[in-house]
């Protein structure tokens, strides 16, 4: 299997990697870097934009243009002005929390997670859903680390995770309303031993991919929770997977090179760099923010 990178920006937090069909291009973040980043295909190069504060996540935007995480709210972004624009305060207050992951469902809400940016062991993150209108609802808190987030195909269940409990947990979920309701154990993993489950993305077919932070591979969890197929990467700390390319059978990974020494970046050259992987199995479409 060739492992391309397509992007070697050396990202001490690369996160949220979302595909763009109409620019040919990926869109993805160094949160702890501040940078949001787009990577063409072709031909291949990064655009950089500096950011305010830490950027937690990008996604498009129904109507154009980009929505974006930042640590006092969430923002639409222009990419042809850089003009960003404040479309609800969130945390504002809360200096210590930056947000970490997430993702539009199909209704185009956006889900949210916030964490600890000073100690990932305290529990002061929070999970939240921002609908089209702009209404904040906070569905859970006392997370130290939310990661993991995707959706069946059915779209009849969410998956999340707070990487610390070395769980990923399966929530009943209403796609008309946005609820989520009886929750189950998925997929249990060893964070200390096998790296813990960092972003997800979801095939049609209804494979779980997860990035393993630390385990230096890519893995597929079958809807039963057993795993099918595991993808050694050439880094160490990979951070996110997303489906994109020809037909969707790409799968675009984003990388960490923060807290790595000298040795360890000579040994893993690509680590920060963002990875394109030819995979055999068609992705999810991943869907735009409907505000």
């Amino acid at each position: 299997m060739q492992i391309q990178c397509i992007s070697d920006d050396r990202a001490l937090l690369g996160e949220s990697p979302v595909w763009s069909a109409a620019e040919n291009a990926v869109y993805w973040v160094d949160i702890l870097g501040k940078k949001l980043h787009r990577t063409t295909l072709h031909p291949q190069q990064t655009h950089t934009w500096d950011m305010p504060s830490f950027p937690g996540m990008v996604a498009l935007r129904r109507n154009g243009g980009l929505v974006i995480a930042l640590q006092d709210g969430i923002y639409g972004f222009e990419p042809h002005s850089a003009d960003l624009d404040l479309l609800v305060s969130l945390e504002a207050n809360v200096s210590e929390n930056r947000p970490n992951d997430g993702k539009c469902d199909a209704a185009g809400r956006l889900w949210l997670g916030t964490m600890n940016t000073v100690d990932g062991s305290r529990p002061t993150g929070n999970f939240y859903r921002i609908d089209p209108d702009l209404t904040v609802t906070k569905v859970r808190s006392e997370y130290r680390i939310p990661n993991g987030l995707a959706w069946n195909p059915e779209n009849t269940v969410m998956l999340h995770t707070d990487t610390r409990a070395n769980v990923v947990r399966s929530y009943a979920f209403d796609a008309p309303s946005g609820a989520c309701g009886a929750q189950q154990d998925f997929f249990h993993f060893d964070r200390a031993t096998t790296g813990g489950v960092d972003g997800a993305a979801m095939d049609t077919k209804g494979g779980y991919w997860a990035a393993l932070y630390g385990g230096r591979k890519l893995i597929r969890v079958l809807p039963d929770g057993s795993v099918d197929t595991e993808i050694p990467l050439p880094v160490s700390q990979p951070t996110m997977p997303a489906f994109g390319g020809q037909n969707m059978k790409t799968m675009f990974v984003t990388s960490a090179s923060q807290k790595m020494g000298d040795s360890d970046l000579l040994a893993q050259p690509l680590a920060g760099g963002l990875l394109a992987i030819p995979v055999g199995v068609q992705g999810h479409p991943v869907y735009p923010f409907g505000g």
